[in-house]
């Protein structure tokens, strides 16, 4: 690699690790691109040839988040025995949000499609990919978790729908803060739990009324 391509992956490196930083101190939605600049020990201007705009960098920041969390869960797939990985990458998947809770604010603003559509088109097509990627991951695990039954494409959507809607509701439960300003708070490890075992308790009862038992267990 050439030392100039070095440097700029260097100080591109530097500008998220200083927006991180930054994103921990005040709220994220209120950091400027000159605050960054200053925090990272580099021009304003020269963010600007790494980030066309704050909404390009905050793009960055959940893409890098979404898509180190893939990489963990796929390995965590990999290792385990196919029947019983399901719930361990649902539950796994919630202690990886909890461990950024401020990127998981991030995460769910740039899922909106108002500012995706505010995007360059190199951000919204890794966007686009990056959920086609999620859709084949627990498609896979759909099937290994029922492979007793042929489940089509569209049996597996209809699954993963359910599964969606749980996780973004969880997602948006750490983005909130938890549990703490309520009366009776509920430790967000036990919820965690509870949902896990509802979104499986869900795919199960639903996946018996879908596909067809499958040639191999018959």
């Amino acid at each position: 690699m050439r030392l100039q391509d070095q440097l700029f992956l260097q100080r591109e490196s530097a500008l998220l690790d200083a927006a991180r930083l930054l994103f921990r101190q005040q709220p994220w939605d209120r950091v400027t691109i000159a605050e960054v600049a200053t925090q990272a020990g580099i021009g304003k201007g020269t963010v600007y040839k790494h980030f066309p705009s704050k909404e390009a960098l905050f793009a960055r920041l959940a893409l890098d988040m979404s898509r180190a969390n893939l990489d963990e869960l796929l390995a965590l797939h990999a290792a385990q025995a196919p029947q019983q990985v399901m719930r361990q990458v649902i539950r796994h998947h919630f202690t990886l949000m909890l461990a950024d809770p401020i990127l998981a604010q991030l995460c769910q603003h740039c899922d909106r499609p108002a500012f995706q559509e505010r995007l360059e088109a190199p951000y919204r097509e890794q966007f686009q990919q990056l959920e086609r990627d999620y859709v084949n991951f627990f498609g896979q695990l759909l099937r290994d978790t029922f492979d007793d039954r042929a489940l089509s494409p569209n049996d597996c959507q209809y699954l993963l729908w359910g599964v969606e809607a749980c996780i973004n509701g969880v997602m948006a439960r750490i983005a909130s803060g938890g549990f703490e300003h309520w009366a009776d708070p509920i430790a967000l490890n036990d919820y965690f739990d509870r949902v896990s075992d509802f979104i499986i308790a869900g795919l199960h009862g639903q996946a018996g009324s879908l596909g067809s038992p499958s040639a191999n267990h018959e």
